[in-house]
């Protein structure tokens, strides 16, 4: 497929800009009730993931961030990247991942990864530290938080909220 860009890499999985032609992976992802069970949209409408998609890939190309398309060796594994935190001032990170790639350490990975990546790319109309947010009884991701340097700051609109250091 043309016009994906690659955004960064870890050991196992790859981060790129998404196409149009990637419709098919996400719906399936977000139609996923397991995987969508910690989102506070819930699973969500093949016409809802266009949108998403279409929102993804306008936000790369008007700020050279968003939601990333994430893959492993040679497949579609979910998405991640940074949004805007609740009107903060902060970027938030997060991560979406298909049932086959969990229980490998690849949401950490995933995570670190990404810190890195908002510590060598600031915004400067944002604040340095990281934000996540976690909705309450999600110990996986809270975990995955936690090993990737975050700690809890607090609770805001019945979420936890994660905070990374600044550069």
């Amino acid at each position: 497929m043309t016009g994906r860009e690659e955004i960064l890499r870890t050991p196992r999985l790859r981060l790129t800009t998404w196409v149009p032609e990637d419709l098919d992976d996400l719906a399936e992802l977000h139609a996923d009730r397991a995987v969508m069970q910690h989102m506070t949209t819930g699973p969500q409408t093949r016409a809802a993931t266009r949108e998403r998609l279409e929102t993804f890939i306008a936000e790369h190309r008007a700020r050279g961030w968003s939601k990333w398309r994430v893959e492993g060796a040679s497949a579609f594994l979910g998405r991640a990247g940074f949004g805007l935190a609740h009107g903060s001032g902060h970027r938030e990170v997060g991560y979406l991942l298909a049932r086959t790639a969990w229980g490998a350490g690849l949401a950490t990975e995933l995570t670190r990864a990404l810190r890195q990546w908002h510590e060598d790319h600031p915004d400067p109309a944002l604040a340095a530290e990281l934000r996540a947010y976690v909705l309450p009884g999600n110990a996986a991701s809270c975990r995955v938080l936690e090993k990737a340097g975050f700690r809890e700051i607090g609770e805001e609109d019945g979420q936890l909220v994660f905070e990374s250091g600044g550069s």
